[in-house]
């Protein structure tokens, strides 16, 4: 039997009663792979208040471990957590899961078959399709990600979202990145992605003082100034800064229970569009650079961040919080901006 590379499966938990049994059920059920030899599986729960941590119990036992925050660390600040668990116990890939991914049975070797060091393939992110509460894939197929795209206007999208799966999107191919729902990131990729601790983290802790604690057991693969919300587009444009390249691999299938979408953005809590609007400059002042061309400043940079303004001021007075807290952030961001270099 061919030899599977080991991989560290890392899931952020919080209310996640819905999914979280179905998640696992299909994560220990993965081809070639065996929980303690070369699968391990971490959930970091961030303050769960229903039934999670109850559901999550049976699955503990050797290889399958539970880490209870007593405060929402967000996606960022909980998954950097398992990145620093991960690189303290030597395996060979990390994969980023949603509690609210079912994945199929040979998913995860498809992706990790593609990771290479000498390629500079650093992540792998598959075909996920629209799933149900069941994490059954929705039938007829509706995509929910092909992988991820940067546009001339500094917009990134989720490839052939919400349309119907129709093979357009069954050709293997590099891409600018894959979404944080599911993601394969190799080890070298994460020691060189992860932000240094030499960049100071106080202006994030000043809107987030949960994430002082405990900093030292955290290491930064994601930014925590996010919190929540486009941390992964940053981590790719970050990666392409930084010459490691995403493969989308479509013979990888999941699924994935979509909640956030731009068609829902007038039904979605304030909150959430207070991050997209803070996360929207973050992302440029971490990773834009003038050599990104004319037609990518001129529309993604000052049109549509005119437009982005203009909403707020006119239609969105509660995402103001946002730009404020873009504006606090902002020398942590130019920091960050000279450590990934060109």
């Amino acid at each position: 039997m061919e030899e599977r590379p080991s991989v560290f499966v890392h899931i952020v938990t919080w209310n996640s009663q819905e999914s979280i049994v179905q998640c696992l059920e299909m994560v220990l059920a993965q081809e070639g792979y065996t929980v303690g030899e070369n699968l391990k599986v971490r959930i970091t729960d961030n303050g769960s208040t229903d039934q999670t941590i109850a559901l999550v119990e049976p699955f503990i036992r050797p290889g399958v471990s539970l880490f209870r925050n007593s405060e929402n660390l967000g996606f960022c600040g909980g998954h950097n957590q398992g990145a620093h668990e991960f690189l303290r116990i030597g395996y060979g890939s990390l994969l980023v899961l949603n509690p609210d991914v079912g994945m199929g049975p040979s998913c995860l070797t498809q992706m990790v078959r593609h990771l290479s060091a000498e390629e500079r393939v650093g992540l792998v992110t598959p075909k996920l399709l629209r799933a149900l509460p069941s994490l059954e894939a929705i039938y007829p197929p509706v995509l929910d990600a092909a992988g991820m795209e940067l546009t001339r206007a500094c917009r990134h999208f989720d490839r052939g979202a919400g349309d119907w799966d129709s093979g357009q999107f069954d050709r293997a191919e590099f891409v600018f990145g894959g979404t944080g729902a599911c993601l394969l990131i190799s080890r070298q990729c994460v020691v060189d992605l992860s932000i240094p601790k030499t960049i100071s983290d106080e202006s994030v802790y000043a809107i987030y003082p949960q994430l002082r604690a405990e900093a030292s057991q955290r290491t930064q693969l994601f930014d925590e100034a996010f919190f929540a919300y486009r941390e992964d587009a940053d981590l790719c444009w970050r990666a392409r800064r930084k010459h490691w390249r995403c493969w989308y691999e479509p013979r990888a299938h999941a699924a994935h229970v979509r909640v956030v979408t731009p068609e829902r953005r007038g039904s979605l809590p304030a909150i959430l569009n207070r991050y997209s609007v803070r996360n929207r400059f973050l992302l440029q002042l971490n990773n834009w650079r003038l050599r990104d061309g004319v037609l990518f400043f001129l529309w993604g940079i000052v049109v549509r961040n005119a437009m982005v303004l203009f909403g707020v001021l006119l239609w969105e007075r509660s995402s103001l919080e946002g730009i404020r807290e873009a504006r606090r952030l902002a020398r942590r961001a130019r920091s960050i901006h000279r450590w990934i270099g060109s």
